[in-house]
C-alpha cells in the first residue's frame, strides 16, 4: 500500500484549496527524505564505534566532535580517548564515509538506469556494468594494461571503458530485438556479467600470490581499501555525476511516458539516454575501482523508495541517495559486528539482496510492475 499518491493534486484538476493540498503532498515526500537522512546520520554515528574496541555510541560521537574541534589527547595521560580518536579517524571514519558515498552513488545509478531502460530490475550489478568495471580495474592491476596514465586514474579509466561495454550491448539488444522484456534484458546482463567474471578469474589464476590477494577483493566487494587518500576521489566523482543526474530528473520523468511522448515534447531521447548511461557508468567505475563489486544497492534502494513515494524522479533520486547509504552502512556494520575477521560487505549484500531480487523478479508485485512498465513505455526504446 502506497503512503503517497502517484499523482499530485494539481494533476487531478483543482478546487479552491488545491495549492494547500499540493504543498502538503510535496511536504510529505520531503519529510520522508529528511527522515531517511536523519536515520543515515544516526547509523553513521553508531557505525564508527564498531571497531573491535569497547567503545560506546557517545564515545564515538565525542571522538568526532573533539577531533573536529582540534582537541588532542596524550597517549600516556589519557590513553582511552587517545586510542578512541586514533581508531575512529584512521580506521572506521574513512570506511564509514566511503560507505555513505558509495551507497549513494550506486543507488542513484540504479534509479536512473531503471528509468532509461524501462526495467525495474536494472542496476549496475544485474546489467553486468559492475563486472565490466571490475575487469577493467583488474586488467590494470594484474597486467598493468591501462588506457591513459598509470596509477589510480589509469585504473579508473580502464574501469570506465569496460563498464560502457555492457551498457552498449544492452542498448544494441533493445534496438534490435523489438519487444525485449525486462527479464530478457536482465538475462542478457547476467550473460555479460559471467563473461567478464570469467575473464577476470582467468587473469587472477595466472598471476602470483601477492597480486592475487590484492586483486581478489575486487571480485567480492570490500570497503576496507578506502582511506583518506582515495576517499576524496570517490567523493568528487560521485558528487559530480549525481549532480548531473539530479539535473536530468525532469527528462527521466518525461522518458517514463514513452519515447513518442518525450519526442513530441522536444526531448532528444537518444541523447538523454546515452548521457545518463555514460554518466552512470563513470560513477560506477569511480566507485568500484576502490571497492570492487557491491551488488543490489541500486536495485533495493530505488525499488523501496518507489513503493512508498511513487515514480516521480524528482523525489526518487534524492530519497535513493539517502536510502542507499543506509542499506550499505547497515550491511557493513553487520559484517563488522558478526565476523571475527573483516567480512567483505559485498558478501553481506549478496545474502541480503539475492532473496529480495527473487521476490521482485517472481513475486506478484514484481510481475505487476513489469507489466505496468511494458504498458507505459514502448518496447522500441
Amino acid at each position: 500500500m502506497r503512503l503517497f499518491p502517484q499523482r499530485s493534486p494539481v494533476a487531478e484538476g483543482g478546487d479552491a484549496g488545491f495549492r494547500e493540498e499540493y504543498r502538503n503532498y510535496v511536504w510529505r515526500k520531503v519529510l520522508f527524505i529528511l527522515v531517511l537522512a536523519l536515520a543515515m546520520f544516526v547509523l553513521l554515528g553508531y557505525s564508527v564505534t564498531v571497531s573491535g574496541r569497547d567503545m560506546t555510541f557517545w564515545d564515538g560521537i565525542m571522538a568526532i566532535v573533539d577531533h573536529l574541534a582540534g582537541v588532542t589527547y596524550d597517549r600516556l595521560d589519557d590513553p582511552v580517548r587517545f586510542w578512541n580518536d586514533y581508531i575512529v579517524w584512521n580506521s572506521t571514519m574513512p570506511r564509514v564515509l566511503g560507505a555513505v558515498v558509495c551507497g549513494a552513488g550506486l543507488a542513484v545509478c540504479g534509479a536512473a538506469m531503471q528509468v532509461v531502460l524501462n526495467n525495474p530490475l536494472a542496476e549496475p550489478y544485474t546489467l553486468g556494468v559492475s563486472s565490466g568495471a571490475v575487469f577493467g580495474a583488474c586488467l590494470a592491476i594484474i597486467l598493468g594494461f591501462t588506457f591513459g596514465s598509470l596509477g589510480t586514474y589509469g585504473i579508473i579509466g580502464n574501469a570506465f571503458l569496460f563498464a560502457l561495454v555492457p551498457c552498449a550491448i544492452i542498448i544494441v539488444l533493445v534496438g534490435i530485438m523489438k519487444g525485449l522484456s525486462p527479464v530478457t534484458m536482465i538475462l542478457a546482463g547476467t550473460a555479460v556479467s559471467y563473461f567478464f567474471s570469467g575473464l577476470t578469474t582467468l587473469m587472477m589464476v595466472r598471476t602470483d600470490d601477492e597480486t592475487l590477494t590484492s586483486s581478489f577483493r575486487w571480485q567480492i566487494g570490500s570497503l576496507s581499501g578506502i582511506g583518506w587518500d582515495n576517499l576524496w576521489i570517490i567523493f568528487v566523482g560521485t558528487v559530480a555525476c549525481t549532480a548531473v543526474l539530479m539535473a536530468m530528473t525532469k527528462y527521466l520523468n518525461v522518458l517514463a511516458t514513452g519515447d513518442r511522448s518525450a519526442t513530441s515534447l522536444g526531448v532528444d531521447v537518444t541523447k538523454v539516454r546515452y548521457t545518463i548511461l555514460i554518466v552512470s557508468s563513470l560513477m560506477v567505475a569511480v566507485i568500484l575501482s576502490f571497492t570492487g563489486i557491491i551488488g543490489f544497492i541500486g536495485l533495493l534502494a530505488p525499488h523501496m523508495v518507489r513503493t512508498i513515494l511513487g515514480a516521480d524522479n524528482r523525489y526518487v533520486i534524492p530519497a535513493s541517495m539517502f536510502l542507499g547509504p543506509l542499506i550499505l552502512l547497515f550491511a557493513d556494520t553487520i559484517s563488522r559486528l558478526l565476523a571475527e575477521v573483516d567480512l567483505p560487505v559485498g558478501i553481506v549484500m549478496m545474502f541480503v539482496g539475492s532473496p529480495i531480487f527473487l521476490y521482485i523478479l517472481l513475486g506478484r508485485r514484481g510481475r505487476r510492475m513489469m507489466y505496468r512498465c511494458r504498458r507505459l513505455v514502448p518496447a522500441s526504446i
